[in-house]
């Protein structure tokens, strides 16, 4: 047991793979890996959380300073579960999943955990509004991957072209 526990990663979410969220079956199915609640947290620098692409995927943007301090769950997950998170946040195409310190609380400080950033993104999505906290509404309704039309991938919503200076 005590190798299992030395092989488990924190994970910071905040978007579909929250409890009660669209995605957080992916986390509670133990064929997926290991996921195990941790605490709430915070972000310990603001940073755009937005909803974006004709599919309302909530993303965290790269951008350090802009946004709101962005409120999550951290859960200790197996590498099993990384590799499967990883597959479906299309973790090379679309986002990276870096190490961020959060913050769990005035007295118990911060802890380094994986999370995943949209790195590379239109700059017409900072323009879209921040939140600190993610939900899914029916205003902006969630669509799961695989309720999603192949013919519209959405990276294709993420794609920009870069001017020529």
């Amino acid at each position: 047991m005590s190798k299992a526990v030395k092989s488990l990663h924190k994970l910071f979410v905040c978007g579909a793979l929250k409890y009660g969220q669209p995605n957080h079956s992916i986390l509670a199915n133990d064929a997926n890996g290991l996921a195990k609640y941790w605490c709430k947290a915070t972000t310990t620098e603001k940073l755009p959380l937005v909803i974006a692409t004709r599919y309302n995927i909530p993303f965290l943007l790269n951008k350090p300073g802009l946004g709101y301090y962005v409120t999550g769950e951290i859960y200790e997950v197996d590498t099993r579960m990384l590799d499967c998170l990883d597959n479906l946040e299309d973790c090379q195409d679309i986002f990276k999943r870096e190490k961020l310190d959060m913050n769990i609380g005035v007295e118990d400080g911060t802890v380094p955990c994986w999370v995943y950033l949209l790195q590379k993104y239109p700059e017409k999505l900072l323009n879209l509004p921040y939140l600190s906290s993610y939900a899914n509404s029916s205003e902006h309704p969630y669509v799961q991957r695989q309720k999603r039309t192949h013919k519209h991938p959405a990276q294709e919503d993420l794609t920009y072209t870069a001017t020529a200076q």
